[in-house]
Formats: structure tokens, C-alpha cells, sequence
């Protein structure tokens, strides 16, 4: 496949790369689709989220949730933090078939010994070590130098190969970290027999294009690394980074369901799902994960950590498939591929979940289909009536209920009814 991208050189210069074929592949058709890898982080990075705290039955409940739906591997927390969080994550990893289970852990011999020991049991038991590699967190959070980082990372991955060969690594702060630097770290747990190489935007700084370079010229570098894709949103860019990673080579991406994480959160993962199984003919990726799962599991997620999606949120918003504008109303009612690209029932909702919104921008059509659903069959002219009733109502109140709009249905069938009627029983 061909792939553009600018070489770093002279200013506006693009350049065509011939780039290797890369990860598992799934026919459609006469095409090939490449199957992409989820390293889904809910039960870790998700529980950092400020405010949430899951106990050991809980996080088990989830990780089962997720592992029915597919993802491939389950970040399952952080198991030198506390005894607590050991306990869970040994939990998980003595009760989930079909996914494998990790802990995460920094780059010391405590540390990874410790994550094993949490993980061991499981089916497929992954090490995944850390280090921050930025200029910034190099000199204030760790007090080291590059050589001394450089060798905490080879060494975090030669003793997680003690114990399995399930071992990723992350350089964190990725995205502020000098490009050369990269590259020797990369090197360095290459040569250890690292898995997965996850490049992270920790604090959601990158540009999309930014991040697709760096995909590009680490693949160049390493011809045979096998790349993840960690983005966080405090640009609210964390999806589109992460497809761009994707797009340019990565094979894994790491995610939260409900878009939580630290701070603004990382990429979500019902909409990276979405944008690929949406997407696919254009992105030449597709999933394996069951997406008729989202909603239940989205909602699982939202009441065991008691944070509700935005209404507005994409694919799991209550306003995900509501419709609050007259034109739009009309569209949907004709067919709903007007103004939706995806079915509710592709999500695993059912398709009287799609709601018509009456507002004072709504048209006579969502309210004609809304009386309908209550049991009125209106005229023409008893429709324009309840219209005008409705328009009425709503200068006096910001929403309707459902008794509201019986009412101005009473009111516009009724013969002897008049408006001045309706606005003596609001009163």
C-alpha cells in the first residue's frame, strides 16, 4: 500500500513510501481487511480517572463484559500499588478465558516481579513495564539521565522475559520525547525481545500528522516492531491519533470505554470501534469485537463507576440517536441513513430507541410520529392545530412530558376546545 508522509526535510516536501504489510488480515469480499488489536485499559487507566474506585467483584464483572465482547488484551491495573489492587487484578486473571490479562509495572525488579505474580494465573498472562522518556519527566519525575532511563527499560523487559514472552513496554510522554531517544529505546527492548511497543501520547499533545510521522519513522527504523497506539484527549484528539496510527502502521490501540482516563481521558473505545467497523472500506481495517455489546457494557461501566456518559457523547450518548431539529426529524422519519451512520441496533440498542425529540425547532412530522406512538391518529388540520398548541406550550416550558402533549393532542381533536383552554390549564 502506498502511504504519504513528510520526511522531515525540506518544507513541504512529500515523499511516497512503499511501507511493509503488517498484522492479521480479513477478507471481505475480494479485499483485505486488517484486523486491529485492542489493548483496553478501563480497569487501569480508566479507574485512574478521578473519582472512580472499583472493587475486586466489580472490576471481575467488567473484565468479563469486555472479554464476551472480544478485546484482545485487559489492562487490569497496576499490581505494586496495593494489595487491593493485586488481589483484583489475580482475580480476573484466575476467572477470564479468551483474553489476556496484564498489569502494568514500572521499571524496577519489585515491580515486575510483582505483576507477575498477580498475573500468572491466567490464560494469557502479559507484563506490560513503563518509563517516562521526555526531557521534562526525565529531570523532575525520575532525576535520571538517558543512559540511566535507557537501562531501566532493557532491563525492565529482560527480566519480564524471566517470566513470559507476553511482555509490551511503553515509553511514556512519547510525544515530548526527543526523536532520537525514541529510536534508542525502541532499540534497546527490541533487543530484549519486547512484544508490543506502545508509543504514548500521555498528555494528548500530538497533532494527528505528528503521531502518523512518528508511526512512520519508527516502523522505518524497525522494520518488524509491532507498535500500540496510546492517546489521551485533553486536545480531544485522542481518536483521531489513534486511527492515524493505525492508518500508518500500528497494529494495537489502547483504549477506554466511555472516553475515561486521566484528566480528559484517553481515546474511547466505543468510538474507535465504531470508526473502523463504520469506516472499514476506507480505512482497510475492521474488528473483531462484538459491537451489539457496546451499550450494555458502556452502560455497566457508567453505574460501577457512577460517571455518566455526556448526552452528547458519540455511540453511547443518550443523544446519540435523537433528533431535536425539524428537518432533520422529517429526514430520519423518510429513512434514517439521512442523518445517521449508524443503526441502534449495531450498537445493541433496539430501534424504538431512536427518539424524536419534540422541541420548539422540531416539525409537525417527529410530532405527528410522537402522537402516533401515544395513540393519536390526527387530521391535517387537527395536526396543524396540536402544532401550534405545542409551539405554545413550549414558550412556557423548556420540555414536554408526555401528559403535554396528550393534551395538546385533547385540545386539537376537541371541537369546542380553544387555546386560550390549554393556557388556562397550564396555569
Amino acid at each position: 500500500m502506498l502511504r504519504a508522509c513528510y520526511n522531515g526535510g525540506k518544507e513541504g516536501l512529500i515523499t511516497l513510501h512503499i511501507l511493509p504489510s503488517f498484522g492479521v488480515r480479513k477478507e471481505r469480499g475480494n479485499a483485505m481487511a486488517r484486523i486491529v488489536k485492542f489493548f483496553e485499559t478501563t480497569l487501569r487507566d480508566g479507574e485512574q480517572t478521578p473519582g472512580i474506585n472499583y472493587f475486586a467483584e466489580e472490576k471481575l464483572e467488567i473484565a468479563q463484559a469486555l472479554a464476551a465482547m472480544g478485546f484482545d488484551t485487559l489492562d487490569c491495573g497496576f499490581a505494586i500499588s496495593g494489595q487491593p489492587e493485586f488481589e483484583a487484578i489475580q482475580l480476573i486473571a484466575r476467572n477470564i478465558d479468551g483474553a489476556e490479562v496484564c498489569s502494568i509495572a514500572r521499571c524496577a525488579a519489585e515491580d515486575i516481579d510483582r505483576a507477575w505474580e498477580a498475573v500468572r494465573d491466567a490464560e494469557q498472562p502479559t507484563i506490560h513495564p513503563f518509563v517516562s522518556t521526555s526531557p521534562l519527566h526525565r529531570e523532575v519525575k525520575l532525576g535520571k539521565t538517558r543512559a540511566e532511563v535507557l537501562e531501566m527499560a532493557r532491563t525492565a523487559v529482560a527480566r519480564g522475559r524471566q517470566y513470559t514472552e507476553n511482555v509490551d513496554f511503553a515509553l511514556e510522554d512519547t510525544t515530548r520525547t526527543e526523536h532520537d531517544f525514541i529510536l534508542e529505546v525502541i532499540d534497546a527492548v527490541m533487543r530484549e525481545g519486547v512484544r508490543f511497543v506502545a508509543l504514548c501520547d500521555t498528555v494528548g499533545f500530538a497533532l494527528p500528522w505528528e503521531f502518523g510521522q512518528l508511526v512512520d519513522d519508527v516502523r522505518r527504523e524497525f522494520p518488524g516492531v509491532r507498535i500500540s497506539a496510546h492517546c489521551h484527549d485533553d486536545l480531544g484528539l485522542a481518536v483521531a491519533n489513534a486511527l492515524t496510527a493505525l492508518q500508518h502502521g500500528a497494529e494495537r490501540v489502547d483504549t477506554c470505554f466511555n472516553g475515561l482516563g486521566e484528566r480528559a481521558g484517553n481515546a474511547a473505545t466505543e468510538d474507535v470501534v465504531m470508526a473502523i467497523r463504520t469506516r472499514h472500506a476506507d480505512l482497510d481495517l475492521d474488528v473483531r469485537v462484538d459491537t451489539t455489546k457496546i451499550i450494555p457494557t458502556s452502560r455497566l461501566i457508567a453505574r460501577l463507576s457512577g460517571m455518566q456518559p455526556q448526552w452528547t457523547k458519540s455511540v453511547v450518548g443518550a443523544n446519540a440517536f435523537a433528533h431535536g431539529g425539524g428537518i432533520h426529524q422529517d429526514g430520519v422519519l423518510k429513512d434514517a441513513r439521512t442523518y445517521e451512520i449508524m443503526r441502534p441496533e449495531d450498537i445493541g440498542l433496539p430501534p424504538s430507541d431512536r427518539r424524536m425529540f419534540v422541541g420548539k425547532l422540531s416539525g409537525r412530522a417527529a410530532l405527528n410520529a410522537q402522537l402516533r406512538e401515544l395513540g393519536y391518529d390526527l387530521t391535517p388540520e387537527q395536526l396543524a392545530r396540536a402544532f401550534q398548541l405545542v409551539k405554545i406550550a413550549l414558550g412556557k416550558k423548556r420540555t414536554l412530558e408526555e401528559m403535554d402533549l396528550r393534551r395538546c393532542a385533547e385540545t386539537a381533536i376537541s371541537p369546542t376546545a380553544t387555546v386560550a383552554t390549554l393556557d388556562d390549564d397550564e396555569a
